[in-house]
C-alpha cells in the first residue's frame, strides 16, 4: 500500500488495548470515526515520525473510544507496542464530503477571521459535544470556543489559510475585558 505522506490525515491516538487478541482502543479526533468507518488501511506513526502501514479489519464504537483490529496485530503484546502512537488514514480512502461538512485536518492551524472584528486567533483544537463539534481558537490572551456549525462558520479559504466566522457580540472578549 503506497500513500503520499501529505495525503495522510490524523484520525486518532492508540490509547489502550481491549482483550487478549490485539484489539486497540482509539481516542478519535472529531472526524476520526467517519474516516475509520470507511478506511481499509491505516498508518501508525511513532514519535520519530516513522510510519508503518496496517490493514484495518474491524472498527466499532466502544464508549468514548473506537475499537479497531489490525490484521498484523495478533495478541495483546503486539498491541501494547503501539500505545500512544498516532493513527492516520489516506485521504483518498475517504468519501467525498458535503460542501458544509468540515474535516478536522482541514481546519487545524487556520487563522480565524471574524467578519466584524478581523483576525481573532488560530484553530488549535476541536472536540465533540452531544450537539455538535466545537473549535478551540487561541490567541495571545486566551481561547474562544466556536460551534462548528452555520451560522458561525461562514467559509474556509484554503488558499489563504483562513476560516471566516460570524460571531455574535459577547463571544469574543473585548481588549478591555482581558
Amino acid at each position: 500500500m503506497k500513500s503520499s505522506v501529505d495525503q495522510l490525515m490524523e484520525v486518532g491516538v492508540l490509547a489502550g488495548t481491549h482483550g487478549l487478541r490485539g484489539d486497540l482502543k482509539v481516542r478519535p479526533l472529531p472526524t476520526g470515526e467517519l474516516a475509520l468507518s470507511v478506511a481499509r488501511d491505516v498508518f501508525v506513526q511513532d514519535a520519530s515520525g516513522r510510519l508503518t502501514s496496517y490493514h484495518l479489519q474491524r472498527c466499532t464504537p466502544h464508549k468514548q473510544f473506537l475499537l479497531i483490529h489490525l490484521e498484523q496485530i495478533v495478541d495483546i503484546d503486539a498491541a501494547k507496542a503501539l500505545l500512544g502512537k498516532t493513527l492516520l488514514v489516506d485521504r483518498a480512502e475517504l468519501p467525498d464530503t458535503d460542501e458544509d461538512q468540515l474535516l478536522w485536518a482541514d481546519l487545524q492551524g487556520l487563522t480565524v477571521i471574524d467578519c466584524r472584528r478581523g483576525p481573532i486567533g488560530e484553530v488549535e483544537e476541536m472536540f465533540t459535544t452531544a450537539a455538535h463539534d466545537i473549535l478551540v481558537v487561541r490567541n495571545g490572551v486566551g481561547e474562544i470556543l466556536i460551534p462548528a456549525i452555520p451560522p458561525f462558520i461562514q467559509r474556509v479559504d484554503d488558499e489563504a489559510g483562513e476560516l471566516l466566522v460570524d460571531l455574535p457580540d459577547g463571544m469574543v472578549p473585548a481588549d478591555d475585558e482581558v
